[in-house]
Protein backbone atom coordinates (compact mmCIF):
# COMPACT_ATOMS: atom_id res chain seq x y z
CA UNK A 1 0.00 0.00 0.00
CA UNK A 2 2.68 2.68 1.02
CA UNK A 3 4.24 1.94 -2.84
CA UNK A 4 0.77 2.50 -4.36
CA UNK A 5 0.48 6.29 -2.57
CA UNK A 6 4.06 6.93 -3.55
CA UNK A 7 3.30 5.94 -6.59
CA UNK A 8 0.32 7.95 -6.33
CA UNK A 9 2.00 11.55 -5.72
CA UNK A 10 5.04 10.68 -8.43
CA UNK A 11 2.50 10.32 -10.76
CA UNK A 12 0.95 13.40 -9.56
CA UNK A 13 3.88 15.73 -9.74
CA UNK A 14 5.07 14.67 -13.54
CA UNK A 15 1.64 15.08 -14.99
CA UNK A 16 1.43 18.48 -13.80
CA UNK A 17 2.52 20.82 -16.21
CA UNK A 18 2.53 17.93 -19.58
CA UNK A 19 0.12 16.39 -21.46
CA UNK A 20 -0.33 15.63 -25.38
CA UNK A 21 -2.41 17.11 -28.13
CA UNK A 22 -5.77 16.67 -27.03
CA UNK A 23 -9.31 16.85 -28.54
CA UNK A 24 -10.71 19.94 -28.06
CA UNK A 25 -14.16 21.91 -28.88
CA UNK A 26 -12.57 25.38 -30.43
CA UNK A 27 -10.32 25.01 -33.40
CA UNK A 28 -8.79 28.34 -34.94
CA UNK A 29 -8.12 28.78 -39.04
CA UNK A 30 -7.19 31.92 -39.86
CA UNK A 31 -6.75 31.50 -43.45
CA UNK A 32 -9.26 30.34 -45.99
CA UNK A 33 -7.04 28.25 -47.73
CA UNK A 34 -6.38 25.81 -44.90
CA UNK A 35 -9.99 24.27 -45.34
CA UNK A 36 -8.68 23.07 -48.69
CA UNK A 37 -6.21 21.41 -47.15
CA UNK A 38 -6.05 17.84 -46.08
CA UNK A 39 -3.99 15.15 -44.76
CA UNK A 40 -3.15 12.51 -47.30
CA UNK A 41 -2.67 9.03 -46.47
CA UNK A 42 -3.08 5.75 -48.06
CA UNK A 43 -5.27 2.31 -47.16
CA UNK A 44 -2.81 -0.22 -45.72
CA UNK A 45 0.04 2.48 -44.69
CA UNK A 46 1.48 1.32 -41.45
CA UNK A 47 3.37 3.66 -38.69
CA UNK A 48 4.92 3.20 -35.49
CA UNK A 49 4.74 5.93 -33.29
CA UNK A 50 7.62 7.05 -30.43
CA UNK A 51 7.05 9.02 -28.09
CA UNK A 52 9.32 10.38 -24.89
CA UNK A 53 8.71 12.30 -21.90
CA UNK A 54 11.53 13.28 -19.48
CA UNK A 55 10.35 15.59 -16.02
CA UNK A 56 11.52 17.12 -13.39
CA UNK A 57 9.90 18.57 -10.52
CA UNK A 58 9.92 20.10 -7.26
CA UNK A 59 7.66 20.63 -5.07
CA UNK A 60 7.41 21.60 -1.88
CA UNK A 61 5.49 19.04 1.43
CA UNK A 62 5.59 20.09 5.31
CA UNK A 63 8.57 22.73 4.94
CA UNK A 64 10.41 20.12 2.47
CA UNK A 65 11.48 19.88 -1.06
CA UNK A 66 11.35 17.23 -2.99
CA UNK A 67 12.50 16.76 -6.47
CA UNK A 68 10.95 13.98 -8.80
CA UNK A 69 12.35 12.41 -11.96
CA UNK A 70 10.51 10.61 -14.53
CA UNK A 71 11.18 8.99 -18.38
CA UNK A 72 7.97 7.28 -20.11
CA UNK A 73 8.34 5.65 -23.11
CA UNK A 74 5.04 4.87 -25.12
CA UNK A 75 5.19 3.25 -28.67
CA UNK A 76 2.14 3.02 -30.92
CA UNK A 77 1.29 1.19 -34.07
CA UNK A 78 -1.12 2.59 -36.34
CA UNK A 79 -2.53 1.08 -39.27
CA UNK A 80 -4.44 2.49 -42.19
CA UNK A 81 -7.54 -0.14 -42.83
CA UNK A 82 -9.71 1.93 -45.40
CA UNK A 83 -10.30 4.87 -46.58
CA UNK A 84 -14.40 6.04 -46.93
CA UNK A 85 -15.64 9.37 -48.11
CA UNK A 86 -13.75 12.02 -45.76
CA UNK A 87 -12.37 9.80 -42.96
CA UNK A 88 -9.82 7.16 -42.41
CA UNK A 89 -10.67 4.23 -40.83
CA UNK A 90 -7.43 2.63 -38.94
CA UNK A 91 -6.54 0.01 -36.45
CA UNK A 92 -4.10 1.57 -33.67
CA UNK A 93 -2.78 0.74 -30.44
CA UNK A 94 -0.50 0.70 -27.95
CA UNK A 95 2.86 -1.11 -28.27
CA UNK A 96 5.12 -0.96 -25.40
CA UNK A 97 5.08 1.22 -22.31
CA UNK A 98 8.66 1.77 -20.46
CA UNK A 99 8.91 3.94 -17.56
CA UNK A 100 11.51 4.87 -14.74
CA UNK A 101 10.64 7.39 -11.75
CA UNK A 102 12.52 8.27 -8.81
CA UNK A 103 11.31 10.18 -5.91
CA UNK A 104 12.34 10.87 -1.99
CA UNK A 105 14.95 7.78 -2.68
CA UNK A 106 12.85 5.37 -3.86
CA UNK A 107 12.69 4.03 -7.56
CA UNK A 108 10.20 2.83 -9.49
CA UNK A 109 10.20 1.33 -12.96
CA UNK A 110 8.29 -0.39 -15.71
CA UNK A 111 8.80 -2.36 -19.15
CA UNK A 112 5.58 -3.60 -20.80
CA UNK A 113 8.14 -6.12 -22.68
CA UNK A 114 8.95 -8.17 -19.57
CA UNK A 115 6.49 -10.41 -18.86
CA UNK A 116 6.92 -10.38 -14.82
CA UNK A 117 6.65 -6.59 -15.02
CA UNK A 118 3.00 -7.34 -16.63
CA UNK A 119 2.14 -10.03 -14.21
CA UNK A 120 2.91 -7.06 -11.49
CA UNK A 121 0.23 -4.63 -10.05
CA UNK A 122 1.30 -1.91 -12.59
CA UNK A 123 0.80 -4.59 -15.43
CA UNK A 124 -2.32 -5.81 -14.44
CA UNK A 125 -3.83 -2.55 -14.72
CA UNK A 126 -2.35 -2.03 -18.38
CA UNK A 127 -3.25 -5.49 -19.49
CA UNK A 128 -6.35 -4.04 -21.55
CA UNK A 129 -4.14 -1.33 -23.07
CA UNK A 130 -1.15 -2.34 -24.04
CA UNK A 131 -0.88 -4.57 -27.45
CA UNK A 132 -4.84 -4.04 -27.82
CA UNK A 133 -6.15 -3.46 -31.24
CA UNK A 134 -8.58 -0.02 -31.05
CA UNK A 135 -10.50 0.66 -34.31
CA UNK A 136 -10.18 4.43 -34.39
CA UNK A 137 -11.57 6.74 -37.17
CA UNK A 138 -10.17 9.85 -38.19
CA UNK A 139 -10.84 12.34 -40.81
CA UNK A 140 -8.72 14.31 -43.27
CA UNK A 141 -8.21 16.92 -40.94
CA UNK A 142 -6.73 15.09 -38.32
CA UNK A 143 -9.66 14.62 -36.05
CA UNK A 144 -10.22 11.75 -34.11
CA UNK A 145 -13.83 10.82 -34.22
CA UNK A 146 -14.93 9.06 -31.19
CA UNK A 147 -16.48 5.23 -31.91
CA UNK A 148 -19.13 4.03 -29.18
CA UNK A 149 -17.35 1.88 -27.05
CA UNK A 150 -17.51 -1.70 -27.09
CA UNK A 151 -15.76 -2.50 -24.11
CA UNK A 152 -16.75 -0.62 -20.95
CA UNK A 153 -14.59 -2.11 -18.53
CA UNK A 154 -11.81 -0.96 -20.97
CA UNK A 155 -12.91 2.78 -21.39
CA UNK A 156 -13.63 3.43 -17.42
CA UNK A 157 -12.11 6.18 -15.45
CA UNK A 158 -8.49 6.09 -14.44
CA UNK A 159 -8.75 3.73 -11.66
CA UNK A 160 -4.96 3.03 -10.85
CA UNK A 161 -2.15 5.53 -10.35
CA UNK A 162 -0.66 3.65 -13.52
CA UNK A 163 -3.66 4.52 -15.49
CA UNK A 164 -4.14 7.84 -13.77
CA UNK A 165 -0.51 8.81 -15.45
CA UNK A 166 -1.51 7.62 -19.35
CA UNK A 167 -4.67 9.66 -18.93
CA UNK A 168 -3.15 12.45 -17.90
CA UNK A 169 -0.70 12.83 -19.99
CA UNK A 170 -2.98 12.74 -22.79
CA UNK A 171 -5.82 10.07 -22.60
CA UNK A 172 -4.76 7.55 -25.64
CA UNK A 173 -8.79 7.28 -26.99
CA UNK A 174 -8.90 10.71 -27.12
CA UNK A 175 -5.76 10.70 -28.92
CA UNK A 176 -6.72 8.23 -31.15
CA UNK A 177 -3.86 6.06 -30.09
CA UNK A 178 -1.36 7.86 -31.45
CA UNK A 179 -3.06 9.53 -34.22
CA UNK A 180 -2.80 12.87 -33.11
CA UNK A 181 0.60 12.62 -32.41
CA UNK A 182 1.03 11.10 -36.08
CA UNK A 183 -0.49 14.17 -38.07
CA UNK A 184 -1.07 17.38 -38.49
CA UNK A 185 -3.50 19.74 -41.13
CA UNK A 186 -0.53 21.95 -42.86
CA UNK A 187 -1.96 25.20 -44.77
CA UNK A 188 -2.21 24.11 -48.61
CA UNK A 189 -0.12 26.91 -49.85
CA UNK A 190 2.41 27.33 -46.39
CA UNK A 191 5.12 28.72 -47.33
CA UNK A 192 7.62 30.59 -45.30
CA UNK A 193 5.87 33.00 -42.26
CA UNK A 194 2.76 31.27 -42.78
CA UNK A 195 1.29 30.93 -39.22
CA UNK A 196 -1.79 29.47 -37.33
CA UNK A 197 -3.48 28.32 -34.32
CA UNK A 198 -5.07 25.71 -32.54
CA UNK A 199 -7.25 26.14 -29.68
CA UNK A 200 -8.72 23.08 -27.35
CA UNK A 201 -10.26 22.68 -24.50
CA UNK A 202 -10.68 19.07 -22.77
CA UNK A 203 -11.48 18.01 -19.18
CA UNK A 204 -10.33 21.17 -17.24
CA UNK A 205 -6.80 21.48 -19.75
CA UNK A 206 -6.95 24.30 -21.98
CA UNK A 207 -4.35 24.77 -24.59
CA UNK A 208 -3.53 26.63 -27.06
CA UNK A 209 -0.59 26.43 -29.69
CA UNK A 210 1.07 28.76 -32.24
CA UNK A 211 2.23 27.27 -35.61
CA UNK A 212 4.77 29.42 -38.26
CA UNK A 213 6.26 27.68 -40.66
CA UNK A 214 10.27 28.36 -40.23
CA UNK A 215 10.89 27.37 -43.48
CA UNK A 216 10.14 24.26 -46.48
CA UNK A 217 13.02 22.11 -48.34
CA UNK A 218 11.24 20.08 -50.89
CA UNK A 219 8.32 18.18 -49.09
CA UNK A 220 9.29 19.24 -45.35
CA UNK A 221 8.48 21.71 -43.31
CA UNK A 222 9.87 22.34 -39.99
CA UNK A 223 7.11 24.32 -37.71
CA UNK A 224 7.84 26.62 -34.92
CA UNK A 225 5.82 25.85 -32.04
CA UNK A 226 4.84 28.05 -28.70
CA UNK A 227 1.80 28.21 -26.40
CA UNK A 228 0.40 27.92 -23.01
CA UNK A 229 -1.49 25.14 -20.96
CA UNK A 230 -3.53 25.64 -17.79
CA UNK A 231 -4.79 22.86 -16.18
CA UNK A 232 -7.59 22.94 -13.29
CA UNK A 233 -8.90 19.20 -12.84
CA UNK A 234 -9.80 16.97 -9.80
CA UNK A 235 -10.00 13.28 -9.65
CA UNK A 236 -10.53 10.60 -6.69
CA UNK A 237 -7.71 8.45 -6.21
CA UNK A 238 -7.37 5.62 -3.48
CA UNK A 239 -10.04 7.43 -1.25
CA UNK A 240 -8.41 10.67 -2.10
CA UNK A 241 -9.60 13.88 -3.84
CA UNK A 242 -6.82 15.79 -5.73
CA UNK A 243 -7.44 19.14 -7.32
CA UNK A 244 -4.22 20.34 -9.78
CA UNK A 245 -4.09 23.65 -10.56
CA UNK A 246 -1.23 24.55 -12.53
CA UNK A 247 0.03 27.35 -15.82
CA UNK A 248 2.37 26.11 -18.32
CA UNK A 249 4.53 27.47 -21.30
CA UNK A 250 6.26 25.21 -24.65
CA UNK A 251 7.82 25.76 -27.28
CA UNK A 252 9.92 23.57 -29.86
CA UNK A 253 10.01 22.54 -33.52
CA UNK A 254 8.45 19.79 -35.43
CA UNK A 255 8.90 18.75 -38.86
CA UNK A 256 6.03 17.64 -41.33
CA UNK A 257 6.13 15.57 -44.69
CA UNK A 258 3.57 18.62 -45.91
CA UNK A 259 2.69 16.26 -49.26
CA UNK A 260 0.96 13.35 -46.23
CA UNK A 261 0.46 15.80 -43.23
CA UNK A 262 3.27 12.77 -41.33
CA UNK A 263 4.65 14.57 -38.44
CA UNK A 264 8.28 13.51 -38.89
CA UNK A 265 9.49 14.54 -35.54
CA UNK A 266 8.75 17.00 -32.63
CA UNK A 267 10.78 18.28 -30.07
CA UNK A 268 9.41 20.63 -27.01
CA UNK A 269 10.22 21.45 -23.70
CA UNK A 270 7.86 23.15 -20.67
CA UNK A 271 7.86 24.70 -18.09
CA UNK A 272 4.80 24.79 -15.72
CA UNK A 273 3.90 25.90 -11.97
CA UNK A 274 0.94 25.61 -9.76
CA UNK A 275 -0.48 23.70 -6.73
CA UNK A 276 -2.00 20.36 -5.85
CA UNK A 277 -4.17 20.37 -3.45
CA UNK A 278 -4.43 16.89 -1.69
CA UNK A 279 -5.49 15.74 1.63
CA UNK A 280 -6.19 19.56 2.94
CA UNK A 281 -2.74 19.89 1.78
CA UNK A 282 -1.46 22.85 -0.53
CA UNK A 283 1.78 21.25 -2.62
CA UNK A 284 3.27 23.89 -4.73
CA UNK A 285 4.98 22.17 -7.54
CA UNK A 286 7.17 23.29 -10.22
CA UNK A 287 7.45 21.04 -13.67
CA UNK A 288 10.19 21.25 -16.53
CA UNK A 289 9.35 18.39 -19.17
CA UNK A 290 10.68 17.69 -22.97
CA UNK A 291 9.18 15.44 -25.04
CA UNK A 292 10.34 13.48 -28.41
CA UNK A 293 8.07 12.04 -30.73
CA UNK A 294 9.18 10.49 -34.12
CA UNK A 295 6.87 9.02 -36.91
CA UNK A 296 8.41 6.37 -38.96
CA UNK A 297 6.42 4.01 -41.60
CA UNK A 298 6.92 0.49 -40.55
Amino acid sequence: MRKSILFTFIILFITAGCSHKISGTTSVTPHKEETKAAINLTKGQKYVVENKITTSSTSEMQGQSMKTTADVTTIYNIEVDDVKDNNYNMTNKIAAIKMNMTTMGQNISFDSDKKEDMNGEMGSSLKDYINHPDAVVMDKSGNVILADKTDSSKKDDATSPTLMMIKQMGDPEQQGYGAKMAFILIPKKAKEGTSWQDSTSKDGVIKVTNYVVKNINGNTATLSISGTEIRDTKIEMQGMEINTKTNGKFSGEETVDITTGVILQNNSTMDGSGNISVMGQEIPTKVKATSVTTVKPM
